[in-house]
């Protein structure tokens, strides 16, 4: 049996309900998003209606039983975008209710551990952009910044940079899902927002990027260069936002 939802969270936590109820068994019930369904011809299908009513009971449950660092992770690995995230879940929530409340610790259970994995890789890529994602001046005085995680972490990010750049107006910019948030001072709001194109820099910007890329050049160690190690702590698919990126092509590559 193949249980659909719609691909939201609320969604997700509803067909579980639905699942529960109907004792569905882990080896042969799966969950899956509308959005991505794939399924054999002959298999039976079972749409799961979002109902608020449903997802709060488990919401509920899960925090009840387990916790709200259980429940953070949840969270966390329904922004892995997962294809599986719906029936990793499902798996990990029936073993879970059989181990008890610390269940969630139980990473030598395998379905446990494969809801852990989504969880910790979100975890890993969140932490790291707060130190590679890059703010540059635009000439209206605003702070833009773009980046294309693979994981859907903007508004992961979103606390760390609110309570940093407090005083100051900015963008961030997730271009690969086209989207962004946008903070005036006082509040952030998330919005869709295609490309912007090319980008109008303010004067002062433009001189912080020269000094920049000449101080990366200058203090580079051609004969020392550990390109393995460097990407390992700076992963290729990040170098096009960096502002050294012309210099890191023959650095780094």
């Amino acid at each position: 049996m193949v249980y659909v939802y719609d691909g939201s969270l609320e969604g997700a936590f509803s067909a579980i309900y639905q699942m529960f109820h109907d004792k569905g068994d882990v080896n042969s019930h799966t969950l899956v998003a509308s959005e991505g369904l794939q399924y054999a011809i002959f298999e039976p299908v079972k749409t799961c209606e979002t109902q608020p009513e449903w997802s709060n009971k488990v919401v509920q449950s899960i925090l009840d039983t387990f916790g709200p660092e259980a429940f953070r992770r949840i969270g966390y690995a329904y922004l892995s975008e997962d294809a599986a995230f719906g029936t990793k879940l499902y798996r990990c929530l029936k073993r879970a209710y059989k181990l008890g409340e610390r269940a969630m610790e139980n990473l030598s259970d395998p379905d446990i551990l494969a809801l852990y994995k989504c969880y910790n890789a979100v975890a890993r890529e969140s932490h790291s952009m707060m130190g590679l994602i890059r703010f540059s001046e635009l000439n209206k005085g605003i702070y833009y910044a773009h980046f294309e995680p693979t994981y859907d972490l903007l508004g992961l990010v979103i606390p760390h940079f609110k309570a940093r750049l407090a005083d100051q107006i900015w963008v961030i910019h997730d271009t690969k899902r086209k989207k962004a948030a946008f903070y005036n001072k006082e509040t952030v709001h998330i919005s869709d927002l295609d490309d912007v194109g090319a980008l109008d820099f303010s004067s002062v910007e433009m001189d912080f990027q020269k000094m920049w890329r000449t101080y990366f050049d200058h203090i580079a160690i051609i004969e020392r260069k550990n390109p393995k190690l460097q990407q390992q702590k700076m992963p290729k698919k990040y170098w096009k936002f960096l502002t050294e990126k012309d210099l890191s092509k023959n650095l780094l590559k």
